[in-house]
């Protein structure tokens, strides 16, 4: 990541799981598209912590993830951080870390930046690598609200 203040796409998931990782194959997608050229992309995968120097050094974050809310496969969720805010603290465990734990830790380090996280309901999370078609099919879709919003913020 450059040191300037950035705009930031990062595609949380995990690959194995077909539709867990939607954010991942987001990403993939993004790099066949022209983008701005203060815009980067991160394969995020499961990186818990290791995401949050990332976020802190950039200006704006978009975060992609699947997000299974009991809606409709494809369903698309939007979230802003303060939507993850409560008074317990970040788990110490490396196994079940969440947006909350990273976003507490980056607040006690200092202020987030802007974010806004996108979440994709998914339909398959067996194994795989390939998308469910329901998620392949939505894929531009969601490039082109996440390339609106991380140029709104």
């Amino acid at each position: 990541m450059s040191k300037t203040k950035t705009k930031l796409i990062i595609g949380c998931g995990n690959l194995l799981l077909r539709d867990e990782g939607f954010g991942v194959h987001l990403i993939e997608y993004l790099k066949q598209k022209r983008l701005p050229p203060d815009v980067e992309l991160l394969d995020g995968g499961t990186a818990g912590f290791d995401l949050i120097d990332f976020i802190q050094q950039a200006g704006k974050v978009v975060i992609v993830d699947a997000v299974k809310a009991g809606g409709r496969p494809g369903e698309i969720y939007s979230f802003r951080p303060q939507d993850f805010e409560t008074g317990s603290p970040p788990k110490t465990s490396l196994h079940d870390i969440t947006l909350k734990d990273i976003f507490q830790t980056i607040r006690q380090l200092g202020p987030l930046p802007k974010i806004k996280i996108f979440g994709v309901e998914p339909k398959d999370i067996d194994c795989g690598t390939e998308l469910s078609p329901q998620l392949s099919q939505i894929l531009p879709k969601v490039s082109e609200l996440v390339l609106r919003e991380i140029e709104n913020i």
